[in-house]
């Protein structure tokens, strides 16, 4: 529920990562003698180069501009999540529900489950109203249909809970890692 792509954060993340190592070398090689004589095999290295200090001024810019623009995309990502699923006010008294209580109400009701693997649920601000989200882990060839009922089962509950409604979005997920989670025996 964040409002970036997976994909493009890890290709940004990797050409930064290979643009500052080749940086980096490329300084220590000027630099530090050990350095220069470890990278001496592979590339030819002058023992002197003059730079103009304009020259200098303006990578510095461009290293302050690449800098700058990684602290606002890291500051800038993951926007929405919440510990606070619940938050009421009447004049100067304030009741605030953690979302931990929203978790245990939706564990417990849950927990008798047979084809429920395990559930998560993490709540975000979206367009300043909070909402949740709850993954429900389904075991292979289990009943969708009777999970789907128990899931709305625990939503009422922690409706009536919480003395309102919070919108949910439900998600339903399984696969190869979700049988082994949770054993089942046969009697």
């Amino acid at each position: 529920m964040t409002s970036s792509n997976r994909t493009i954060n890890r290709v940004i993340l990797f050409v930064l990562g290979l643009v500052s190592v080749v940086v980096g070398l490329a300084m220590g090689a000027g630099v530090l003698p050990a350095v220069r004589d470890a990278l001496r095999p592979y590339v030819t290295i002058p023992d002197r180069v003059e730079v103009p200090a304009a020259s200098l001024w303006v990578v510095a810019a461009a290293c302050l501009v690449v800098v700058v623009l990684a602290l606002v995309w890291v500051l800038t990502r993951g926007r929405g999540g919440t510990a606070v699923a619940v938050r009421e006010a009447q004049g100067d008294d304030e009741v605030t529900v953690n979302v931990a209580l929203v978790r245990d109400v939706i564990d417990h009701e849950l927990a008798g489950v047979r084809d429920v693997v395990s559930s998560k649920v993490d709540v975000y601000t979206v367009r300043k109203h909070r909402a949740a989200r709850l993954r429900v882990a389904v075991r292979r060839g289990g009943d969708a249909v009777t999970v789907l009922d128990a899931v709305d089962a625990a939503i009422t509950t922690l409706d009536r809970t919480l003395g309102r409604q919070v919108p949910v979005l439900v998600h339903l997920t399984g696969g190869t890692h979700v049988p082994v989670s949770k054993v089942s025996r046969v009697v």
